[in-house]
């Protein structure tokens, strides 16, 4: 069991809190809708398969505990507003959502948008990284989101020591660290993204990382582990014929970050919603127990230690 010596921060997100000790809040899981070719240009039945995706997460979530975030891919700006109207359309008044968005261009495009229907507090910036150039820098600091997850990714160096650069300097990539910059622009929550690599890219620097980065700031961490999943090559031809078989390990890659003290998980395909709340609530059964049986460290009635019996 992990506990650290550090305060660690919880953060509200809106109706969701987030951090605090391993085993104290559980992990929070973010689903990505819209994210395929089917919804380029999507028709009325694709769209209401995203709706019926957002609807099946949020009771999930509130039948094991595990609070839920749509992360919205949002690839091109011709479809951005209409992507944005259905998901704050499913969701609760007061829930936040991610934005994952690829390229530099369209995230101004979006923070812009943001700031001009007055939902900026509501947008979670996934992710604010070594991608960012200066023009988007001017518009997070002119439209700074309610939220942005700093993604530690350092291509330079994969070690945890590389990734604490990126986030603390900028890596040589940035005239300064993420988090630097993000305290400039006003943005006061903040989560750490350990930034998943491939196998054979020290992979498992991403998950040592997790620890490391919460003992030092004392900040929510986490991670989209399963994009290592997906980006084993072994895999990608395995899971042609044997789909069941890749879905556990991308469903189970999830367990890693929770055991090492994540606080939560962007665990890929909203779709897999059904296979992902039932076990990453598991893990948070165990970690929870153990934080109380050695640390002293309680849950309320929400958590799934308390909820699933």
């Amino acid at each position: 069991m992990i506990n650290f010596s550090t305060e660690q921060r919880i953060i509200e997100l809106g109706d969701i809190k987030i951090g605090g000790q391993p085993g104290e809040l559980p992990t929070v899981l973010f689903g990505t809708a819209f994210f395929g070719k089917k919804y380029h240009q999507p028709d009325v039945a694709a769209l209401e398969e995203v709706r019926g995706f957002i609807r099946a997460q949020e009771d999930l979530s509130k039948m094991t505990g595990n609070p839920s975030i749509v992360d919205i891919y949002l690839g091109d700006e011709e479809t951005m507003a209409r992507r944005l109207e259905i998901v704050m359309e499913a969701l609760p008044s007061k829930r936040m959502f991610s934005v994952d968005v690829p390229e530099s261009s369209i995230r101004q495009q979006v923070l812009r948008h943001a700031s001009e229907i007055g939902i900026s507090n509501r947008i979670i910036l996934n992710s604010f990284n070594l991608a960012a150039e200066q023009a988007e820098m001017e518009v997070l600091k002119d439209h700074p989101p309610g939220c942005a997850i700093l993604l530690g990714y350092n291509p330079r160096d994969f070690s945890v020591d590389g990734r604490m650069e990126m986030l603390e300097s900028g890596a040589g990539y940035l005239e300064k660290g993420l988090m630097e910059f993000s305290k400039e622009f006003g943005i006061d929550k903040i989560l750490l993204d350990a930034g998943a690599t491939p196998f054979d890219h020290s992979a498992a620097e991403t998950l040592r990382a997790i620890p490391v980065m919460k003992n030092k700031w004392g900040l929510p961490v986490g991670c989209a582990i399963h994009n290592t999943v997906e980006s084993w090559l072994w895999m990608k031809q395995y899971r042609k014929e044997h789909k069941p078989e890749y879905l556990t390990c991308d469903v189970g890659s999830n367990a890693l970050p929770v055991m090492l003290g994540a606080d939560f998980c962007v665990y890929g395909p909203i779709r897999n919603a059904p296979s992902v709340y039932p076990f990453v609530a598991m893990v948070d059964k165990f970690m929870a127990e153990g934080a109380e049986d050695y640390f002293g460290v309680s849950q309320d009635e929400n958590h799934p230690r308390r909820k699933l019996g």
